[in-house]
């Protein structure tokens, strides 16, 4: 008899949270407590083993290759958010979404002051790292890891018990995974019924077509945009590779959070696809922090959206400010406090729409943030497949379309 895989049994337990959630409605919300204590769980694991997999992945390089990787993987990263954002003017543009709806009494928000992108380049450097892991800021903790790797690198053998220290913590870090991933299908199970309880239909009918966009518009990025880079970039086979990475979207689209799904990236990349964990733990751990193409695309139709239920004729100009704002608030994301919102102020205030509107799509938010956090997680998993193509790495059997030369 085959056994079930635990990826299947999540699916059918998202099948069933959806299917209680609406039959059940408002009362599903209590389930909540149960999800929100599976993504703490997950939660916990992620900055012991982002710093632990970053710092002892870039020891392994050389100066040289870990430059050359870096600039890969920060060429996809930031070509692929620019198509997204594009994707996502173009189906706010060409639909019109958001036109003619009845604002009624909009929910009025408090603005808050977003900080200017120089101030989040500056903090990047921490002050006290022990803080920084303490606090969970990512961006720190990335760019601590980083420097720490370079300098055991460089270090050499005197380093040795350092490093082995490391990488045994990311090897327990791993286990602790597996033990969690137990949990998945009644965490996801308790996610989906209280996203499906709460919302239900009849909430999402005011602002449907946008939901409907944005989720047309991942899908476009993730079918198409990734599709080339996959095929034609990394040289696989672009739905041998997304199927072996199911899980990982599938668990970014339960849980709406790219950090938490870093763990189960890892482990499929590196289990499935065949990818390295030298470059599982290098590459990943970094696009997690700095590579958001799903919150980019939606950001950008946002926009479009509010600005079209006030009325607003936008400009080329400003519709060239928002492309830059959100490609910059992509990259600042992690390191913000109240990344959605505050990102999303950003680019609104760029571009002069009214921040009032964001009570519209408030109410959904957790709706959109699936589909935009699966996409994100992709992102990742494809910039790494591309990174692993260009220097030669063998994948897995099967996922290898033809051997691309070594640049």
């Amino acid at each position: 008899m085959k056994r079930i895989k635990l990826f299947e049994i999540i699916l059918i337990a998202f099948i069933l949270g959806v299917i209680f959630g609406a039959f059940v409605g408002e009362p599903a919300k209590s389930l909540k407590p149960v999800g929100d204590v599976f993504i703490k769980l997950l939660s916990m694991l992620v900055v012991p083993l982002i710093f632990t997999s970053l710092s002892t992945g870039v020891a392994g390089f050389d100066i040289k290759s870990l430059g050359r990787i870096g600039g890969k993987a920060l060429v996809v990263y930031y070509v692929t958010a620019i198509i997204a954002i594009c994707i996502g003017l173009g189906l706010a543009n060409i639909s019109g979404v958001g036109t003619g709806i009845e604002l009624g009494d909009l929910a009025k928000i408090e603005p808050l002051e977003a900080p200017p992108l120089i101030t989040v380049l500056v903090n990047i450097v921490p002050d006290n790292p022990v803080k920084s892991l303490a606090e969970g800021n990512m961006l720190q903790i990335v760019f601590f890891a980083i420097i720490l790797g370079i300098a055991m690198g460089v270090t050499g053998r005197a380093s040795d018990p350092l490093r082995k220290g490391l990488e045994s913590l990311a090897n327990v870090m791993y286990t602790m995974v597996r033990f969690v991933m137990y949990c998945a299908p009644v965490g996801v199970f308790a996610l989906i019924s209280w996203t499906v309880g709460t919302h239900g239909v009849k909430a999402l009918s005011p602002i449907f077509y946008l939901i409907l966009l944005t989720y047309a518009g991942c899908a476009i990025h993730i079918f198409l945009v990734y599709n080339v880079i996959l095929r034609f970039g990394a040289g696989v086979k672009p739905f041998e590779f997304l199927k072996r990475i199911k899980e990982a979207a599938l668990f970014g689209f339960s849980t709406c959070s790219s950090t938490a799904t870093l763990l189960v990236t890892m482990r499929l990349c590196e289990e499935k696809v065949g990818i390295s964990k030298k470059l599982c733990r290098f590459v990943l751990p970094l696009g997690t922090t700095v590579n958001m193409d799903g919150t980019a695309l939606y950001q950008t139709m946002v926009t479009v959206f509010i600005a079209n239920a006030f009325n607003m004729d936008l400009s080329i100009s400003q519709q060239a400010i928002i492309l830059v704002t959100a490609l910059l608030a992509s990259i600042g994301a992690a390191g913000v406090p109240g990344t959605g919102l505050i990102t999303l102020m950003m680019v609104l205030q760029s571009a002069g729409v009214p921040l009032e509107g964001i009570g519209i799509v408030l109410g959904v938010d957790r709706i959109i943030d699936m589909a935009r956090t699966a996409t994100n997680v992709l992102d990742d998993a494809v910039a790494l497949a591309f990174v692993a193509g260009t220097e030669g790495e063998e994948f897995a059997e099967g996922v290898r379309i033809k051997k691309v030369k070594k640049s």
